[in-house]
């Protein structure tokens, strides 16, 4: 009788049926949502795997969708300064009409009046030009000032301070320190008033010379000689010159017109006990040692070793090679990545007419023609440096979306697997609980039946 009170066999078909029903419920929710985790239950470790990886790929998403509006902001600029370039060549080409003799003075006038709505305009376009109403070359994001390292006169032998090159004659080689002017232009020229650079002879012979450049504004250039040396100081007058020949020249035909020594050729002075000035060409000047050898690397070893030794072809240049510009840029910072620090500081050149120093241009005489045709030349290069700097930073953003897009891509791929469902596995999953089920409800019917019929015999 046991057997009948307890109908154990109903008990085990109702907990069978029981499981199965709560599975086939869990399969066709995972079936409905095509996620295989739907809850912490489902997978408490892949759950929270997964949840990371979803952070990641929106953060990601969206550093994308940044690095998109920062390659937009970089196409917006680069084609207002084309723009920019496009007036700068007609500002040029006007400069160069205006300085013909042809031209009469009313004739000039009215080139100065095109010349100076063209300046107006590319103020305009400073001013004005935006990127979702960020002025671009204004005052968007944050100004930092850049300093931009350069040489107003380029030589090896500066940082050595003695003659550590090599200068070739016929077969004969000298030690020697070249000065190349060709960085001097008409926007870093005042850079030298004021900047001396000299060099001596031997510890025997305290021969020294000075060169300082000098803004006289137009005064003669000027020498002198200091005792005990004697020490002989060259003031250099540049006003007005706007290019590294005409520094070079300037400096080299007043030096062959006051030689310390007699007999100069127009390419060489005779310098010092044993130095000689080599105008090698139009950018290029050298100093040299009177001493010769058959190689290079003698010339070199012979200089090196004077100078450690008995401090010969002594050279300082420090003031006009060591040197710096600023340009003040605007930073943006565009978060390209989901984590905090991942993000690129987007630079762009402040610009107007003032600071293309085209603001006053004057063509209304033959110097001011001159004068317009250089600046105008340095406003165009800056402009395609700063060209170049946002190009070169739109392919940056853009390489970083092709790789941050790639690594969204593997990244979801992954997430897949921990928190997607396979749905032909979960289809053979669910029929075999839908006839599992259907068996249990059937065997549950079997198991009371069995007991009613127990009953039916009682009576």
């Amino acid at each position: 009788m046991h057997s009948l009170i307890h109908n154990m066999s109903a008990h085990n078909a109702q907990r069978q049926l029981n499981i199965n029903v709560k599975n086939k419920s869990n399969t066709s929710e995972k079936l409905s949502s095509g996620y295989r985790i739907n809850r912490a239950a489902d997978d408490a470790a892949g759950l929270s795997i997964s949840e990371k990886m979803r952070r990641q790929i929106r953060g990601l998403d969206q550093g994308v969708t940044n690095s998109q509006e920062g390659v937009s902001l970089c196409k917006v600029a680069d084609s207002a300064l084309s723009e920019v370039n496009q007036m700068l060549n007609r500002m040029t080409e006007l400069s160069i009409q205006a300085a013909n003799g042809t031209m009469s003075t009313a004739e000039r006038i009215a080139i100065q009046d095109e010349i100076s709505q063209l300046s107006i305009e590319i103020n305009r376009i400073g001013k004005t030009t935006t990127y979702n109403e960020i002025p671009i070359f204004d005052l968007a994001g944050t100004p930092k000032e850049v300093i931009l390292s350069m040489e107003l006169i380029r030589s090896p032998s500066a940082a050595n301070g003695y003659m550590s090159e090599a200068y070739q004659i016929g077969t004969k080689f000298y030690p020697a320190a070249s000065m190349d002017f060709s960085a001097i232009n008409s926007s870093n020229v005042k850079k030298l008033y004021g900047k001396t650079f000299s060099f001596g002879c031997t510890a025997a012979c305290d021969e020294t010379f000075k060169f300082t450049f000098i803004d006289g504004n137009g005064s003669q250039s000027s020498w002198r000689n200091v005792q005990p040396g004697p020490i002989h100081e060259y003031t250099i007058d540049i006003h007005g010159k706007s290019t590294g020949t005409a520094v070079l020249n300037t400096l080299f035909d007043f030096v062959h017109d006051n030689p310390p020594y007699p007999n100069p050729t127009d390419t060489q002075v005779h310098v010092g006990h044993a130095n000689y000035l080599n105008k090698e060409n139009d950018n290029t000047l050298i100093i040299r040692s009177e001493s010769s050898f058959n190689t290079e690397e003698e010339a070199i070893a012979f200089g090196k070793s004077q100078y450690e030794n008995q401090n010969m072809c002594k050279t300082d240049f420090a003031e006009v090679t060591g040197s710096s510009q600023t340009r003040i840029v605007n930073v943006l910072d565009i978060q390209f990545g989901g984590e905090s620090g991942e993000n690129f500081e987007l630079e762009v050149d402040r610009m107007n007419s003032e600071i293309l120093g085209i603001d006053n241009l004057s063509v209304t005489t033959l110097a001011g023609c001159n004068d317009a045709m250089n600046r105008t030349k340095d406003a165009m290069e800056f402009i395609s440096t700063s060209r170049s700097k946002i190009g070169s930073q739109q392919n940056r953003l853009e390489a970083n979306i092709a790789g941050r897009a790639n690594t969204v891509e593997n990244t979801t791929s992954a997430e897949s697997r921990i928190r997607d469902m396979d749905m032909a596995t979960g289809m053979v999953a669910y029929s075999m609980v839908s006839i599992l089920e259907q068996t249990n409800e059937a065997m549950l019917a079997q198991a009371n039946q069995s007991k009613h019929d127990i009953v039916n015999l009682i009576q």
